[in-house]
């Protein structure tokens, strides 16, 4: 199995935000990082969730639910759910190596997802930066 390892990031991190949303209620962090522990402890580094990354990776994950519902309802058994893959396999009453299949073609679909909205952002900022270029020549004319 070849998954895309940057695309497995954006989910865990898309996971760890979908938890923080079912327990404060938005997703967002409740309070600032520097106050969840006190000087001197013991405890484990938490890992900070990239909200904004985590917020695009649920439309990406949300764009698949109509189109790919196989795909979708693997990537909510892995991610939020945490299900694993022998959890997944009985949720969704399939043979590990369909779960390992759909997982691997989820990455493919969100990684040309992620690279179709970036295309569109860097086009629309070229657009943004020409019509701002005309305009400024207008305006010394």
């Amino acid at each position: 199995m070849s998954r895309l390892q940057w695309v497995d990031a954006r989910l865990q991190n898309w996971a760890r935000w979908r938890s923080q949303m079912a327990g404060n209620g938005l997703g967002f962090a409740s309070q600032a990082s520097f106050l969840n522990d006190q000087p001197g402890s013991d405890r484990e580094v938490r890992i900070p969730v990239d909200e904004i990354e985590a917020s695009v990776t649920q439309e990406a994950v949300e764009s698949l639910k109509v189109a790919r519902p196989h795909i979708y309802a693997v990537l909510y058994c892995m991610y939020p759910f945490g299900l694993g893959v022998t959890g997944t396999c009985r949720r969704l009453e399939c043979a590990r190596s369909n779960v390992y299949a759909l997982l691997e073609v989820g990455d493919r679909l969100l990684a040309t997802w992620f690279t179709e909205r970036s295309a569109k952002q860097t086009a629309a900022k070229e657009e943004m930066k020409r019509d701002y270029e005309v305009a400024a020549r207008r305006m010394r004319l």
